[in-house]
C-alpha cells in the first residue's frame, strides 16, 4: 500500500506526511521526531534522507529505539552529504555525548571539494565551479546545472578521460571528510552502510549505485576510526509500498527505502547495536573485546577493536 497526495500547505510544505519536526538547538536544521534528553543514555543516527525518513512512516532510528530499548536520536537530514555533518558541530557535538553514535555511509557526489561546491545545507544543490573542472570539461555549460546528480551524470557523458580524474578528487575528498567527522564525534562511532543493489561488496555495484562512488579501499581506510561497519543490502524494488509521497515526487520516491527496508535496516542494526547499549559501562570498558562487523546477505563477520584508537 502507498499514499499519493496533491495536498500541500500555503508556503509549499508537506503536510501529507508529518515529519514531526524538531528544531536543533543552536542550528537551524531540523530533524525528524522528537530529541530525547541528552542527560540520560541515547543513541546518535547520523545520515541523510534515508536515514530521516523521506517517505516512510517508520523510519529505522525510531524502529531502532523501540528494539533496544533506549532512546534513538534520529539526526539525519535530508539531502545531506559529509559537507553538512563535517561543518555542523552542534550535530557532532550531540552526538559525542551518546552512548555510540551510528553514522551512515554518504555517497562522495554530494559533498563539496576542490572542483566544485555543493549548498550548506540542501548538499545535493550544485552552487560553484572551479577553474580546474572547467579546464577539465571545456565544453560543459555549467550555467544550467543546479543539482549534483544532473551534474555527475553530464559530465559522465562528456569525457571518460576528464570522469575518472573527477571521481578520482572526490574518493579522495571523501576520505578526508569522513576522518574529519570521526575525529569530532567523541562517542564510539558504528557506520551503516546501506546499498541499494543486492550486494554489500562495494566493488560489486554498478557506478550510479548509492553510496554513489564509495569502495572498499574508501572504507577500509577509514574503517579503523570506528567500531565496524553495518551492511544491509536492500536491492532495487522499484516499489511504492510503505511510502507516502506526493504525486510529483513518484519517482524519487521509487529511489528511497519504504516501511519495510526500514524494519529490515533496524532489524540488523539492532543484533549490533544492542550489545554495546545493554550494558554500556561494560561494553565500552571492556579492554581487548571484540566486536563484529555483520552483512545482512551473507552473515560473514569480521572483527574488529571494540574502541577506537
Amino acid at each position: 500500500m502507498h499514499v499519493v497526495t496533491d495536498a500541500s500547505d500555503e508556503e509549499g510544505g508537506e503536510r501529507w506526511l508529518d515529519y514531526e519536526l524538531s528544531t536543533v538547538p543552536g542550528s537551524r536544521l531540523q530533524v525528524r521526531g522528537a530529541l530525547p534528553s541528552f542527560d540520560t543514555p541515547f543513541v546518535a543516527v547520523l545520515g541523510g534522507s534515508e536515514t530521516f525518513g523521506k517517505y516512510a512512516q517508520h523510519p529505522y532510528p525510531a524502529l531502532l529505539s523501540e528494539r533496544i530499548g533506549m532512546p534513538v536520536a534520529n539526526l539525519g537530514v535530508a539531502q545531506a552529504g559529509l559537507s553538512l555533518f563535517s561543518d555542523e558541530q552542534v550535530l557532532l557535538d550531540i552526538a559525542s555525548k551518546a552512548e555510540l553514535t551510528v553514522l551512515q555511509v554518504l555517497g562522495a557526489q554530494n559533498m563539496s571539494n576542490r572542483l566544485y561546491s555543493v549548498h550548506s545545507r540542501r548538499n545535493d544543490r550544485f552552487l560553484g565551479v572551479s577553474p580546474a573542472l572547467r579546464e577539465l570539461f571545456p565544453t560543459v555549460d555549467f550555467t544550467e546545472i543546479n543539482f549534483t546528480g544532473h551534474l555527475i551524470s553530464t559530465l559522465r557523458a562528456a569525457s571518460d578521460a576528464a570522469f575518472r580524474s573527477l571521481v578520482d578528487e572526490l574518493k579522495w575528498a571523501w576520505v578526508q571528510r569522513m576522518r574529519r567527522v570521526l575525529t569530532l564525534i567523541r562517542s564510539d562511532v558504528v557506520l551503516l552502510w546501506i546499498s541499494d543493489t543486492a550486494s554489500t561488496d562495494p566493488s560489486d555495484r554498478p557506478i550510479e549505485s548509492e553510496p554513489h562512488f564509495v569502495d572498499t579501499d574508501m572504507l577500509s581506510e577509514v574503517e579503523q576510526d570506528c567500531l565496524g561497519i553495518v551492511r544491509v543490502a536492500l536491492g532495487k524494488s522499484g516499489s511504492l509500498d510503505g511510502k507516502v509521497f506526493p504525486r510529483q515526487e513518484a519517482e524519487a520516491a521509487l529511489r528511497l527505502p519504504g516501511d519495510a527496508d526500514h524494519r529490515k535496516i533496524a532489524e540488523e542494526l539492532s543484533l549490533y547495536v544492542s550489545r554495546f547499549v545493554e550494558e554500556p559501562g561494560e561494553a565500552k570498558g571492556a579492554a581487548g573485546s571484540e566486536d563484529q562487523s555483520f552483512s545482512i546477505n551473507s552473515g560473514t563477520a569480521v572483527n574488529r577493536s571494540a574502541t577506537r584508537p
